[in-house]
């Protein structure tokens, strides 16, 4: 009985352990999936080809851009958050940056100007002066 109750307490500790997904700790809110659920510039409507997602775990952040078509592109780079409410979210290699998200670039920084558990609203300033705005909403 007792080799029993050690052999099941051990596999619930394994079980548990092997489930963490959150890989060197809690980043707070912004761990998961988010969904791109509207792009505007200068405050006018982007219309896209296909839903966009921004994915974060750790210092990884991935977009990844569905089509119309299923298809799945895909890009992976960095992220950090400052402490004067900033973003920064790099690719390192721009000759593997296939996302067509408007305004997304090599280097961003975005401002985040709300922010909840479950939305998020990003502003960034392209390179070429326009203002892009873009709301997020966490998926389940």
């Amino acid at each position: 009985m007792k080799k029993s109750l050690l052999y099941i307490s051990l596999m619930m500790v394994m079980l548990a352990l092997g489930s963490c997904t959150r890989n060197h700790g809690d980043i707070g809110p912004w761990f998961g999936t988010w969904h791109v659920e509207s792009i505007t510039v200068g405050g006018a409507s982007v219309a896209t080809d296909g839903d966009y997602f921004f994915q974060f775990q750790n210092k990884v952040f991935r977009v990844s851009e569905v089509t119309d078509h299923e298809q799945l592109v895909e890009s992976f780079g960095t992220w950090d958050e400052g402490d004067d409410g900033t973003m920064t979210v790099i690719f390192p290699d721009p000759d593997v940056f296939y996302i067509t998200m408007p305004g997304l670039e090599a280097n961003n920084t975005f401002d985040v100007s709300f922010t909840s558990s479950h939305e998020v609203i990003f502003t960034k300033t392209t390179t070429t002066g326009h203002l892009y705005t873009y709301h997020l909403k966490k998926q389940p």
